[in-house]
């Protein structure tokens, strides 16, 4: 993220000189209001190639970091004890977020600014979401959680992803090379011309079977690239429109859209159990959710609860079992109990569907090759063995 230096005039008069992170210039000019009035700002020109913080270095990071703000020190504090106790980058980072909080920004905000690749995405968004309750520290301790849990499910998913799509891929090839060269050849030789004068030897079906394995192949992996292309190109551009084709689509809507789910009612649920009202948790919960029906939704149920309405019946993405769990929630204890339970649900679901998404994959390829191999067969030995009973015959 770009460095911008600047001198800032604060309270005396005094003038002195800070380092802030930040997208963009406004940005850094936002962040600089917060501590005095910025007299210059100008861009640093630096070129980071370091690595960021590895999974295990963020684990312990986070792990020291909500442990200490469970026990109430400040964040300030704890990060400045992070900074000075610890080596490497836990101590680069420590440093930064330090920087940010000093700076007048709350914790969240800084770690959105240091943000990749210390902190991925979705740590990220966790973090704010929940930082916002005041919870800073359950929020830093569900986030090592999450991305725990969501490490595991990766791991095994990317174990053999790529094995079963080239494995795919390689079975349709294999069927269209046997089918118009193999097969052409060996029906080409001179010992299946003498032994075919009455054209006993055909292998027509088996030719007509591997074409249509290698259509059904080739359908696959374009309605791959058409669901790729839908949750990523597609529903940046048209994020509403592509989420309503996305929630008809079973199994597919959960790997695309369960991760998103869980982080905003997860933040939701904190808000509400922290004693903000509801229309304003849900205007928070709003502004820090991607674009998407589940914003939408939001936005309707505040405007449900303007209304004196039951909030929860403007979700059109919740399941109808979960709309009643949350109508009949009499206080705002049971309602952020049932919000954070929903939340772990889709936080599940999600690492379930990414852990059983390979196996599917290799299942369909192994099947594939399967076939492939037969035709293979049917279309190298068949006709030789076919020929042979014929001379013999």
């Amino acid at each position: 993220m770009p460095v911008f230096e600047a001198k800032v005039r604060v309270r005396g008069n005094e003038v002195r000189s800070m380092t802030v992170q930040a997208k963009t210039e406004a940005e850094a000019r936002r962040q600089i209001a917060k501590v005095g009035r910025a007299v210059s700002v100008h861009k640093k020109f630096s070129i980071d190639i370091s690595r960021g913080m590895s999974m295990e270095e963020r684990q312990i990071f986070f792990t020291r970091l909500s442990a200490m703000l469970k026990s109430r020190v400040g964040t300030s504090e704890a990060l400045r004890l992070m900074r000075d106790t610890f080596t490497g980058k836990i101590q680069d980072v420590a440093g930064r977020l330090l920087s940010h909080v000093e700076n007048g920004g709350d914790f969240g905000d800084a770690v959105a600014a240091v943000g990749q690749p210390d902190f991925p995405e979705a740590v990220v968004a966790l973090i704010r979401a929940g930082s916002r309750s005041g919870d800073t520290w359950k929020a830093i301790s569900d986030a090592s959680l999450f991305e725990r849990e969501l490490q595991l499910a990766k791991k095994g998913a990317a174990k053999g992803l790529f094995t079963g799509i080239f494995s795919f891929i390689g079975a349709g090839a294999m069927c269209l090379g046997s089918t118009f060269y193999v097969g052409p050849k060996i029906m080409e030789s001179d010992l299946i011309k003498a032994s075919n004068t009455d054209g006993s030897v055909n292998i027509d079906w088996i030719n007509d079977l591997a074409i249509g394995i290698a259509i059904f192949v080739g359908f696959i992996l374009v309605m791959g690239v058409v669901f790729w292309l839908l949750a990523s190109v597609v529903r940046r551009i048209m994020p509403t429109q592509a989420d309503a084709v996305i929630l008809r689509i079973p199994y597919y809507k959960d790997l695309v859209l369960a991760r998103d789910n869980f982080i905003v009612l997860y933040g939701l649920a904190l808000l509400i159990k922290s004693g903000v009202r509801i229309e304003e948790a849900l205007r928070l919960a709003a502004e820090g959710s991607p674009p998407g029906a589940l914003r939408t939704d939001l936005e309707m149920a505040m405007k449900a609860v303007k209304n004196g309405q039951p909030w929860s019946k403007a979700m059109k993405t919740l399941h109808p079992t979960d709309k009643a769990a949350l109508i009949s929630a009499v206080d705002r204890e049971q309602i952020g109990s049932t919000l954070e339970t929903l939340a772990t649900q889709y936080r599940d679901l999600y690492a379930q569907r990414l852990a059983s998404f390979v196996p599917m994959v290799n299942l369909l390829a192994a099947f594939v090759m399967s076939i492939t191999g037969g035709i293979l067969f049917g279309q190298s030995i068949l006709p030789m063995l076919m020929a042979s009973q014929n001379m013999l015959g």
